[in-house]
């Protein structure tokens, strides 16, 4: 029985739910994208997991990448991204670049956003996890039109959706994105290597105790004022490569600001809700690019969970210190706003003298 084959130029086309609806049920498809045809499966079949292993010669203990519609799909997969990943995310996706991240579960989970509308449009469709490797046996170079494609698999798998020939004809670069910012190449692609250099980014990091309090506060502040400095929204800063973090040294992760900084933050216009805290990890100490601590107690605890090469980068954020206001009552958060709103505005020249986007500008 031959594959059946539909010819798809616009990513509205109604036949794209049928296709769908194949992948859905634990069919295989080809799809257009713009580096090579992929075989589309459902990542939660088994049986089509077998078969495609089968028809890609490939062991069955190798992942497959997952494909995504948007980038706001990444969060069906992950609880949270490395610096250097979102920034390369907004850069390169859609685009043929294929990110491989830890989930938090002592795993890892490849991830691309194609820049071709019907793939996109057939992943949106599908409604569950669409893996997509070249449409190639393991060794035979992958197929970059509907031909190369049948001449491989026409009566092996359910349906082709015929695209017209790959834009570029070069798989994906796959880059595996650890910690904050360190990177290396998995395997080559149409993206050269140079577009990942972690240089493009700045990390500032803040540090409190149970980053509940004065961190996001001092988090909020910075990204404010750096904002305002480069004549950018705070919506825009991680675009443009700029990252203000916060953690603490003896922090729960994962636990929201404390409801009298989230008040006093939304006094100031800035709304920390979406807060959760980091516990302080040695990656990253090492991966910012300057720390700000609150007391000496945190500068001491900084500097016993680094070595020493980065203990320059360590600095006190206000000369008299910075109390917790944990437990105190609202007015004392509002005057340990306002200090750590000064010191801020003492630190900020210092803090964009290091910023390669805000020294593009001067």
């Amino acid at each position: 029985m031959k594959t059946r084959v539909f010819k798809v130029t616009d990513p509205q086309d109604s036949r794209i739910e049928e296709v769908a609806e194949i992948i859905r049920g634990g069919g295989i498809v080809a799809i257009p994208t713009e580096t090579v045809y992929g075989l589309a499966a459902n990542r939660d079949d088994v049986g089509a997991i077998k078969r495609l292993n089968a028809l890609k010669q490939r062991p069955s203990g190798k992942r497959y990448t997952v494909h995504i519609a948007s980038r706001n799909a990444v969060w069906s997969y992950l609880t949270d991204m490395p610096p250097l990943a979102r920034f390369l995310s907004r850069k390169y996706w859609p685009g043929p670049m294929t990110l491989v991240l830890d989930t938090g579960s002592d795993s890892t989970i490849g991830l691309r956003l194609p820049d071709h509308d019907i793939a996109r449009r057939i992943i949106d469709a599908a409604r569950v996890p669409v893996i997509a490797p070249s449409a190639n046996p393991s060794g035979k170079k992958p197929a970059k039109t509907i031909d190369e494609v049948l001449a491989y698999f026409d009566g092996k798998i359910d349906a082709a959706v015929d695209g017209g020939p790959s834009k570029l004809g070069v798989a994906s670069t796959v880059v595996r994105v650890k910690d904050w910012r360190k990177w290396r190449i998995m395997r080559k692609g149409a993206l050269p290597e140079e577009a990942f250099d972690d240089g493009q980014i700045f990390i500032l990091l803040l540090v409190c105790t149970g980053n509940m309090c004065r961190s996001p506060m001092a988090e909020a502040f910075f990204k404010m004022a750096i904002a305002e400095s480069l004549s950018l929204q705070v919506r825009d800063l991680e675009e443009m490569g700029i990252f203000v973090l916060s953690a603490g040294t003896d922090a729960t992760p994962g636990s929201p600001a404390s409801a009298h900084a989230q008040s006093v933050l939304l006094e100031h216009g800035f709304d920390l809700s979406a807060h959760r805290s980091r516990h302080l990890q040695p990656f990253m100490l090492e991966d910012a690019d300057i720390v700000f601590a609150m007391t000496h107690y945190h500068i001491d605890a900084i500097k016993q969970r680094s070595p020493k090469k980065h203990h320059h980068k360590v600095k006190l954020l206000h000369p008299d210190t910075i109390e917790d206001p944990i437990g105190q009552p609202l007015e004392v958060y509002r005057r340990v706003a306002d200090k750590i709103k000064d010191a801020v505005k003492m630190r900020l020249d210092e803090v964009l003298s290091l910023i390669p986007a805000a020294r593009s500008k001067s």
